[in-house]
């Protein structure tokens, strides 16, 4: 009688799983039972990229335009040495100055023009930078 108790709970539980493979599931306590498609993060340090796009405008989609993923945190590292705080975009990332002149690369492929603002990655150009990016 135990084992066919023990075999309707199994069964039962089987179904409640919605398809999991029961020698995937079985004894995993409070872990999900569906496989996650997640993004992977890692962090990642760079020296000045140079490349025109960073400084350009405030679009909040060049990360993935330069370098395919998403950077959720991004820290600088100034001339004389220092470490600028953690910056998280489209938050706490506009840069307190402007571009005061169109770009002399007539050969970037995004618009920077005059008097335009601009995100705090606009210092990836010249500056080494720690970001996290997640794809």
């Amino acid at each position: 009688m135990q084992n066919e108790m023990t075999r309707v709970v199994l069964a039962a539980a089987f179904i409640v799983m919605a398809g999991c493979c029961f020698s995937e599931c079985l004894g995993q306590g409070d872990l999900l039972i569906y496989r996650l498609n997640q993004a992977t993060c890692t962090q990642i340090e760079a020296g000045p990229t140079h490349d025109c796009r960073w400084p350009a405008n405030l679009n909040g989609a060049m990360d993935y335009q330069v370098l395919q993923g998403k950077i959720i945190a991004y820290k600088l590292q100034w001339f004389s040495g220092g470490w600028s705080d953690w910056y998280v975009p489209g938050y706490n990332d506009i840069d307190n100055k402007f571009n005061t002149q169109a770009a002399v690369v007539s050969t970037c492929s995004v618009p920077y023009e005059v008097n335009t603002m601009r995100r705090k990655w606009s210092y990836f150009y010249d500056h080494t930078h720690q970001y996290i990016l997640c794809k």
